[in-house]
């Protein structure tokens, strides 16, 4: 449509068309933001602190044991580093990963960064004293149990019931507060 001057000037319902497709194109951009990093790798942290002073867990028998899923019985042993902190990367992919296929004569596996399908749920062992109010069920050998999903969306924090640190809860990190081993619970093992 041509208007006095001979430059075209679009029709309301082409000025209703193009601000459409603006609009469905920046919905598209939130959502691919918002979604698009559940389509590649994602990498949890897991950090492991002492509850009763607030420092991190570190030295040649501070580790992490990891089981992805329930399919792998072995667990992935993993050496925290010098803040305490031990990187899971999750890939969508099973040809990325870089953990070996599990074998009836070996324990755990050793990695210092590991690459792991993604599986909807992932389970930690530590080798310390969880700081969690002692009830009677209470076993400093147990496991706890997260879903990788929520993991990665929200975080989680454990209780600290061995000091007043404290910490916040961060999508992607999993903060375990912990106290070494007491010589009886050392003779347990």
């Amino acid at each position: 449509m041509l208007i006095g001057d001979g430059e075209p000037r679009m029709t309301s319902h082409q000025n209703y068309s193009s601000a459409r497709f603006r609009s469905a194109t920046v919905l598209l951009l939130i959502l691919l933001i918002r979604f698009g990093g559940a389509l590649s790798a994602q990498t949890i942290e897991i950090k492991l602190v002492d509850g009763r002073n607030g420092t991190p867990m570190v030295g040649k028998a501070s580790y992490v044991n990891v089981w992805i899923g329930t399919e792998r019985k072995e667990a992935i042993a993993i050496p925290t580093n010098r803040d305490g902190i031990v990187r899971l990367q999750l890939t969508p992919d099973s040809g990325d990963t870089n953990i070996p296929e599990p074998s009836k004569d070996r324990g755990s596996i050793v990695v210092d960064h590991p690459i792991v399908k993604y599986d909807d749920s992932f389970q930690i062992n530590v080798p310390y004293a969880l700081c969690v109010p002692e009830g009677p069920n209470y076993s400093w050998l147990r496991s706890e149990h997260f879903s990788t999903k929520q993991i990665l969306q929200h975080g989680y924090v454990s209780p600290n019931a061995c000091g007043k640190t404290k910490a916040l809860q961060k999508p992607g990190e999993v903060i375990l507060f912990v106290r070494p081993l007491t010589w009886r619970e050392r003779l347990k093992q």
